[in-house]
């Protein structure tokens, strides 16, 4: 009998350390790619190697941009979600177009693959946020979020960079040389977990050194609530996907299924994010239908859609066709106040009631995916 509970015991204190080293390794896992890459999963094999240094036997991951497509690398190893760091270094060793992309809450399915990104770019030495909605990046719907890197923070071909990126569900500071205060934080990842990853500049460019990654668990803290930009004369807004792509010359006012319109949210800023519900590289669905609403009274018989978009986007009021959108560079929420970012305004006759808008979204833009939209009447 003593002879079992002393096998007993020393079982459960195997049990205990493995439970102990299991956990350890979930929230502190290190790779200085002295290994391979055993613990990352390439999106492009071949474009995601190890190499060594000039000087020295230090091994390092280099991702180099493939011509027409990603190349990006996600890790594989069982660690932290949700809230959690990766912290490293990185290092452009040549002139030209360079370009890191930090990914976090990186989800994979059959349906679509969406993440956060981060990234920072060498020449031009700054950084913007690009969420990825099915692959798309979308830094043209974020560009008042680019921010310059001065002084000790200037990127400079050959030279080593230190970097943590902070994540709390959709929330994500990104610190470079400086571990005190962020150089970006953005609160609207697509995801609220998933996995990290590192990216090269999608389809072309110079190469990227990165080393020293370290992933670790952070204290849960609730995500900063973010100040919602001012009402929109618009709303409520629904979608629906197109049963095929609708050619864009069929300029008839689509029937569409009236059960099948489903709700859909602004983010923080009042925009409408479509690339959440196109798909790029997972599937052909790259139509969306969208409509909204405002009321008119007998004091107004003109009004203006004033849209500012990143995609194609054609455009009825009542079941009359009123013209087609061109995408522009970036979208800008003060496309009403400030003359620099005007975007597109079709001209609306409006009757008391309820007005009726719909609009045909062509989600098969680069770096698409989103628009800020708003009602005008003459003064």
């Amino acid at each position: 009998m003593t002879i079992m509970v002393i096998m007993k015991k020393q079982t459960l204190a195997l049990l205990l350390l493995v439970s102990l080293a299991r956990s350890i390794l979930a929230s502190d896992f290190h790779d200085g790619f002295e290994q391979g890459l055993d613990n990352w999963e390439p999106f492009s094999p071949g474009y995601a190697l190890i190499v060594s240094e000039a000087e020295g036997n230090n091994h390092v991951l280099e991702l180099t941009p493939r011509s027409g497509d990603y190349s990006h690398v996600i890790l594989k190893a069982d660690s932290p979600t949700g809230h959690a760091r990766m912290e490293g270094r990185f290092l452009f060793p040549t002139e030209g177009d360079g370009y890191l992309g930090l990914i976090y809450n990186h989800i994979h399915s059959d349906a679509r693959t969406d993440f956060g990104v981060l990234y920072v770019k060498s020449n031009g030495s700054y950084i913007r946020v690009s969420p990825h909605y099915d692959g798309n990046p979308s830094w043209r719907l974020h560009e008042e979020k680019k921010v310059m890197l001065e002084g000790d923070r200037r990127i400079e071909p050959g030279r080593w960079y230190r970097f943590r990126l902070d994540v709390h569900e959709y929330s994500a500071a990104l610190y470079i040389e400086d571990m005190e205060t962020p150089a970006v934080v953005f609160n609207e990842a697509p995801n609220s977990n998933g996995a990290f990853g590192l990216e090269a500049r999608p389809g072309r460019g110079e190469p990227v050194w990165v080393d020293d990654i370290r992933i670790m668990s952070l204290e849960p803290i609730t995500s900063p609530e973010t100040n919602k930009e001012p009402e929109s004369k618009l709303g409520p807004w629904q979608y629906q996907p197109a049963i095929e792509d609708s050619p864009g010359l069929n300029l008839e006012s689509p029937v569409l299924d009236e059960s099948g319109w489903q709700s859909l949210e602004t983010d923080s800023r009042g925009a409408i994010i479509t690339g959440q519900l196109t798909q790029n590289v997972s599937g052909d669905r790259s139509v969306v239908y969208l409509r909204t609403s405002f009321e008119g009274s007998d004091e107004q018989s003109m009004a203006w859609f004033a849209i500012s978009s990143a995609n194609r986007i054609d455009v009825w009021k009542d079941g009359y066709f009123r013209g087609t959108v061109a995408p522009e560079q970036y979208i800008w929420s003060d496309h009403i106040s400030v003359p620099e970012h005007v975007g597109a305004r079709l001209p609306l006759r409006i009757s008391p009631g309820r007005q009726e808008i719909l609009l045909r979204v062509h989600g098969d833009r680069f770096a698409g995916g989103g628009f800020f939209a708003d009602i005008l009447f003459p003064r």
